[in-house]
């Protein structure tokens, strides 16, 4: 699919060898969800143990279930919410460009005077007083004296 944007033909890849099937977290962004059946389940005493077979299928179990629960949540539910999400950030991006710097850039050029004005009352009524009371206070001298 090509384009033209700039007077130049733009055309949209979409190439698998940007995307890593194995890292799927490059950027670590969900370090907290990596949760292990030892992070959730603890017999932390010898006299609270269950019996070992009932502790490894308990294991067994927890990864499976966690596991295929995952994947099949994912399965039904990846690419409408891919679809979605797609649709939020094209929506964000959208308003970003041609609403919110827009709008922005129009309050900023309308608060120039404002400002301007501001500065200028500033100087003429509230530095001239504050210059005074620094010079006034400049000359206060601490001394320290140590007894005994």
């Amino acid at each position: 699919m090509a384009a033209a944007v700039g007077g130049e033909q733009v055309e949209v890849k979409l190439e698998e060898k940007d995307l890593s099937v194995t890292d799927r977290d490059p950027k670590e962004i969900n370090q907290h969800l990596k949760v292990k059946f030892e992070d959730i389940i603890a017999e932390p005493d010898p006299t609270v143990f269950s019996f070992d077979g009932v502790w490894v299928l308990s294991y067994k179990v927890f990864s499976s279930t966690k596991l295929w629960c995952y994947r099949i949540t994912s399965l039904i539910c990846a690419i409408p919410a891919a679809i979605c999400w797609g649709i939020e950030f094209a929506c964000l991006s959208f308003c970003t460009i041609w609403c919110w710097q827009p709008s922005i850039k129009a309050y900023e050029i309308s608060l120039w005077y404002t400002r301007r004005i501001f500065e200028i009352l500033l100087a003429v009524f509230l530095e001239p007083c504050f210059n005074a009371m620094g010079k006034c206070l400049s000359h206060i001298v601490v001394t320290v004296k140590r007894e005994g």
